[in-house]
């Protein structure tokens, strides 16, 4: 092996062993849920809901809501949209706004890090009726 290859291998190896990422540390920790969302949510168009979801690891997971198609849920104006710490909103709508994608749809929640993902159970989202209490 030429002094170049050596060189490059000792840095590959180096740099390997360093653990220059969370995922090369002992202590990392797939994701696991601390608060995982139920499994139907049913709202009026005049009060909209949130759906709650939170995971602990190491390093901390990030979550993400997906839609039935397994596509991340991205923010519709006026709505629905995900806060920073992870609560997927529906805004309260006008009737006329109402989108069955949006508010008639199956969710999951999904907390990821470099060590796992996993996914919560499916959330069986039904918003824009008047309920009658």
């Amino acid at each position: 092996m030429s002094s170049i290859g050596i060189t490059l291998f000792n840095f590959i190896l180096t740099f390997y062993l360093t653990g220059t990422c969370d995922i090369n540390r002992k202590d990392a920790r797939g994701p696991v849920f601390r608060m995982e969302p139920p499994s139907r949510v049913e709202f009026s168009n005049n009060s909209g809901s949130e759906l709650r979801c939170s995971a602990d690891g190491y390093p901390q997971p990030r979550l993400t809501w997906l839609t039935r198609e397994g596509t991340p849920a991205r923010d519709v104006p006026g709505l629905r949209y995900t806060r920073s710490d992870g609560t997927l909103v529906f805004s309260p709508f006008p009737r006329s706004e109402y989108r069955q994608d949006i508010h008639d749809a199956v969710y999951q929640c999904s907390a990821s890090n470099p060590a796992g993902t996993i996914l919560s159970r499916e959330v069986h989202v039904r918003g824009g009726m008047d309920f009658i209490c």
